[in-house]
This record gives C-alpha cells, sequence and structure tokens, in this order.
C-alpha cells in the first residue's frame, strides 16, 4: 500500500514536469491537411522524444492545415522565410495549449501566461497551410533564434519551399532545422550564435589588410626627398637625430647653429 502510494506520488511530480515544459501536453505532429506519411511522423515524433533527454530540451512541431480562417492569416509576409511577421498561429496554438494544461481560461492569467512563455522558450512550429497558394513557414523558438547568427539565418533558409505545401516541403524544413538544432541547441552548455557575416567578412578581409599595412611599412622606408642637401631617408633621419643629440643649437652654439 506504501508503495503504490510513493508511485502514484512520483507519477504526479513526473506529470507536473512535464506540464511544465509544455513539450507532454499536444502532438508533435499535427497533420490536418493529410499531407505526412506514416514513416514521416513517426521521424518528426521520434527526433522530438530524443531531444526530451538533452540538456536543452528543444522541440520542433510540425502542423499542417487544410484550411485557416481569414483572421488567422491576417498579416502575413511570406518575404522573410526564417520568421514570417505576422504570424500569430503559434501564440493561438501556446494558448490554447497552456489554458488545457492550467484550467484557465483567460490568456492574462499567469498561470497561462507563463507556461505560453516556456513553449516559446524551446518550442519550434513549422506549419503548412493554404493562403492564396500553399506555403510552408516556421516560427523557430527564443533558443533557436539564439543559437543563429545572421550567417546562419542566411545560410539555413537557402532554397527552403516556403512557397510550397507539401508533405515533402514540410519534411525538407524538419530535416534542415533538426539538424542544426541537434548539433548547435539540444546538448549546447550555453546556447550562442555562431559566426556572424561581418566576422567573416572581417576574417576574409584580414590578409589583404595586412598585406597593405606591410606594403605600406616597405614604401614609408624607401621614401626620398628631393629637396636639400640630404636625398637620402637615411641621411634626413641622421638629420634630425644629430639635432635631438645636441639639443637646441641655435642657443647653445654647436655644429648645426
Amino acid at each position: 500500500m506504501r508503495k503504490g502510494l510513493v508511485w502514484r506520488i512520483i507519477g504526479g511530480i513526473l506529470f507536473g514536469l512535464s506540464s511544465l515544459t509544455g513539450a507532454a501536453a499536444a502532438p508533435v505532429v499535427h497533420d490536418g491537411a493529410h499531407l505526412l506519411t506514416p514513416q514521416q511522423r513517426t521521424t518528426i515524433e521520434t527526433t522530438n522524444q530524443n531531444w526530451t533527454t538533452t540538456r536543452q530540451r528543444p522541440q520542433l512541431w510540425v502542423y499542417t492545415y487544410a484550411r485557416l480562417s481569414d483572421s488567422a492569416l491576417s498579416g502575413f509576409d511570406y518575404d522573410q522565410p526564417f520568421y514570417t511577421p505576422g504570424n500569430d498561429l503559434v501564440d493561438r496554438l501556446f494558448t490554447r495549449i497552456a489554458e488545457e494544461e492550467s484550467g484557465v481560461t483567460d490568456p492574462s492569467d499567469w498561470a497561462v501566461t507563463s507556461r505560453v512563455n516556456r513553449l516559446h522558450h524551446r518550442v519550434s512550429v513549422i506549419m503548412v497551410f493554404p493562403d492564396h497558394g500553399w506555403h510552408t513557414v516556421i516560427t523557430p523558438s527564443d533558443d533557436l533564434l539564439g543559437s543563429m547568427s545572421d550567417l546562419e539565418q542566411w545560410w539555413i533558409t537557402q532554397r527552403l519551399p516556403n512557397k510550397q505545401g507539401t508533405g515533402r516541403s514540410a519534411m525538407t524544413f524538419f530535416n534542415r532545422y533538426s539538424r542544426f538544432v541537434g548539433h548547435h541547441v539540444a546538448n549546447a552548455k550555453t546556447i550562442k550564435p555562431g559566426m556572424s557575416a561581418d566576422l567573416l567578412s572581417f576574417l576574409i578581409l584580414l590578409p589583404f589588410m595586412l598585406w597593405g599595412l606591410i606594403h605600406f611599412i616597405r614604401n614609408f622606408h624607401n621614401i626620398t626627398f628631393s629637396s636639400g642637401p640630404y636625398d637620402d631617408y637615411g641621411a634626413w633621419n641622421a638629420y634630425w637625430f644629430g639635432r635631438w643629440m645636441g639639443g637646441d643649437h641655435s642657443h647653445h652654439g654647436g655644429p648645426w647653429s
């Protein structure tokens, strides 16, 4: 009897911890448009399950929608492949999950907002939906945003099929981002961005800058002066060295007065 009570307590603790992460309250895959194959769904679910035991416990969910209301689609800008301005679908999704977890229907309540913030912190969501043609977009988590420099954002978004809406486009997004998350977020001790475009440009230009500096110094030492009795730069240097050693000879008398 006592052993059963202990296990119930442990189970309650584990359930509470899973609720705090926000990952167990909703499926990592919601295929409302029926675009994904069973194998693709399994890949997404297995990848996310494996991440639950890592240091940062990231999540990368995939949601497809057969249709959406006009209000849900207002303000979208598909010229931004990494983060689509106007996208409030994920906010609505996280709010609904938080309300179901907490049993509170007020989105401004702390029990809801705290859970929403935790979801935004770790969970990135890939979404596929129709909007005057199909689209595939991603809303990155705070951790994913914090792990990517501008150069990495440019690299990872190259040739992504954001103006397509198929199971293949969803998996193209998932495979590319999951590789990055697995290497740069999941087990990172400290989440930080990689090399920036400015730093890369500086490193590329550095050899040319050094060569130019060395060339300038060499040419400077070969400067000659065409006027006066001391045309050679070395003689000119010796002249000023002599004045310095002799002080102001116009007042103290000397060979240069």
